[in-house]
């Protein structure tokens, strides 16, 4: 650990992944704080683990202040939910304003127009610009698919936030049929750099509209010999989810220096090359489901940019609840099968007790908080099976999740076929590696079973919205909708008795994608929709999603920089602080 109190790992730039890029004092680089995926809320009820998330957050925006950062940027899923609860609203303000408003300073000046960069919110200019606030860190922030736009004028929760003022919400893009990234175009010193943002898009549509060359970049013109760095935040699938719900990083343009990689909870925050772009995945900073990926210890960064050079100090976050996942393999063939069921509790109890003590040396705060214990037991045969919600009780007062600290998994699967509702399907989900969620086996059933009223795509989506978001209205809003809108086809049509199935069987075939992602899209946001609302066209599946990194997959425009104009910060006041500098505006030339 450093002296300012990071961890520095393994650091890259570009063109040397290899070597270590460390500023001088002079260079005066642009400095980061990089987080995502804080999820707000998460478990907030529960007597135990209702204040991980505020807890975590607080550390964050606390190692922030301690590195006198620049600003703060975030990679969406502030929140849990996509309505947050009147009390989780008001611990994130009431956090942000500790934290982030003061009398530091701001030292970067935004160059691009911010009626672009912010169109879409009440505040059209960056907040430590606005007279009516005194900010000392600023904070950017794309939406997740946790927090994204919902009900009546498709309002998310970080509308609310950037309407108080305490953060910078970018990258909103509401356009299914293409998309436009314009950079926020920020200075600091000598150093110059384009922040990309691009809010969460379904994998989908977004790996469609990059196949269909209908993701436009628009890159900045340089000032003199300077160029910009190029950092762009993602809020999508990067590992494979299925053959369509990724996204993957070829499809990502070769300008791009860094990726900030959101929505992925596992850390993996040291960069990697990939092609020519790195990507650096910060993780979550709470672990919302009991995953081998979630016990990875979890870090925020501290990225320094000069020019075209980075590096990344890395950060352990010591709030962060202990969680120790383990597989253990229940095989004992020299015990007689009568013993089996007492050798079984007492190797698992065992391993338990010893995970517990892993946990006690994390060296986490405070000292001897409860940790999250999970333990996989791969068995052979029922004989070594037992209670595991009676076994978990045995260590109440010792683990924060004594509900689910042992979950029992069939070596040759035979247990867990009558959990599926197709036995052929529960084999092929169980050996297949692309079968990561629910709904991949639920797209998978019904493509194999083919419906002409409802559409899989539909309900599908419908599902995912419920499990992401807890929005139990979801799925029964789309088979209403397309229920209802079936019916009133048929009345049109008026087909004989006899004809009603080849009737149907065609309105199936007339199904459109695109006009399928945007009914779906418009009846998911809308919470305040009736359930008679009819609206256009049904939906089908999209294709499969195979894109080439050739140079031209991603159309680019221009965004020019206007000179230099004087500051309209408001300086240094008395008892206020001092603003930093606000440079002229540019506009986008036309695409070429």
């Amino acid at each position: 650990m450093d002296s300012d109190g990071e961890n520095t790992i393994n650091d890259s730039f570009e063109g040397q992944s290899s070597d270590q890029y460390e500023p001088s004092r002079d260079t005066n680089p642009f400095k980061i704080l990089l987080a995502t995926d804080i999820h707000l809320g998460y478990k907030e009820n529960d007597s135990i683990r209702g204040e991980d998330t505020f807890n975590s957050f607080e550390e964050i925006l606390k190692i922030g202040v301690a590195s006198e950062v620049d600003f703060i940027l975030l990679g969406g899923d502030l929140f849990h939910d996509t309505k947050p609860s009147p009390s989780c609203f008001n611990k994130c303000i009431r956090l942000l304003r500790n934290y982030c408003l003061g009398d530091n300073p701001v030292r970067i000046e935004i160059l691009s127009d911010q009626q672009i960069n912010f169109d879409h919110n009440v505040n059209k200019i960056v907040n430590y610009e606005d007279p009516n606030l005194n900010v000392g860190i600023p904070v950017f922030s794309i939406h997740g698919n946790h927090d994204d736009p919902t009900g009546k004028n498709h309002v998310s929760a970080m509308d609310l936030l950037a309407s108080t003022g305490l953060v910078n919400y970018f990258g909103r893009w509401n356009d299914l049929a293409k998309v436009e990234i314009n950079p926020i175009l920020i200075r600091k010193g000598d150093s110059l750099l384009a922040l990309y943002g691009l809010s969460h898009i379904s994998d989908q549509r977004l790996g469609r509209l990059f196949l269909e060359k209908k993701v436009s970049i628009a890159k900045p013109d340089n000032i003199g010999d300077e160029e910009f760095f190029n950092l762009l935040v993602l809020h999508q699938n990067r590992a494979a989810r299925g053959t369509k719900n990724f996204i993957p990083p070829d499809a990502i343009p070769n300008d791009i220096d860094l990726v900030m990689w959101g929505h992925e909870h596992d850390c993996r925050i040291t960069p990697e090359k990939v092609g020519e772009i790195f990507i650096t995945q910060p993780g979550s900073s709470v672990a919302t489901s009991l995953c081998a990926g979630e016990a990875i210890t979890k870090k925020v960064g501290i990225l320094k940019i000069h020019k075209k050079k980075f590096k990344i100090d890395e950060i352990e976050l010591r709030t962060v609840r202990p969680f120790i996942f383990e597989d253990l393999l229940i095989d004992f063939p020299e015990v007689p099968m009568q013993d089996q069921l007492d050798k079984s509790k007492k190797v698992i109890k065992m391993n338990v007790e010893t995970m517990i003590e892993k946990a006690g040396q994390l060296n986490r705060l405070p000292q001897g908080i409860l940790p999250l214990i999970r333990l996989r037991a791969h068995y052979r045969h029922e004989d070594q099976l037992f209670n595991a919600i009676k076994f978990s009780q045995e260590f109440v007062g010792r683990v924060a999740n004594p509900e689910d600290i042992l979950k029992f998994i069939s070596i040759s699967g035979a247990k867990r076929e009558k959990i599926f509702f197709d036995k052929e399907l529960g084999e092929g989900a169980l050996n297949n590696e692309n079968i990561k969620r629910v709904e991949d086996i639920i797209m998978k059933y019904l493509d194999k079973n083919k419906m002409l009223v409802l559409s899989a795509k539909g309900v599908t989506d419908g599902v995912m919205k419920y499990i992401d978001t807890d929005d139990d209205e979801a799925p029964i809003q789309i088979i209403d909708h397309q229920f209802k809108k079936t019916l009133e086809k048929l009345i049109e049509l008026d087909p004989e008795i006899d004809e009603v199935d080849d009737c149907l069987e065609n309105l199936c075939k007339m199904r459109t994608n695109q006009d399928e992602d945007e009914e779906v899209l418009n009846i998911l946001r809308r919470k305040n929709v009736q359930k008679t609302s009819i609206m256009e066209d049904d939906d089908v599946p999209s294709e499969v999603i195979d894109i080439d990194d050739d140079d031209d997959n991603t159309n680019t425009s221009r965004v020019s920089v206007a000179p230099s104009r004087p500051a309209r910060g408001r300086g240094s006041r008395g008892g206020r602080g001092s603003r930093g500098p606000r440079g002229g505006r540019g506009k986008a030339k036309e695409k070429s």
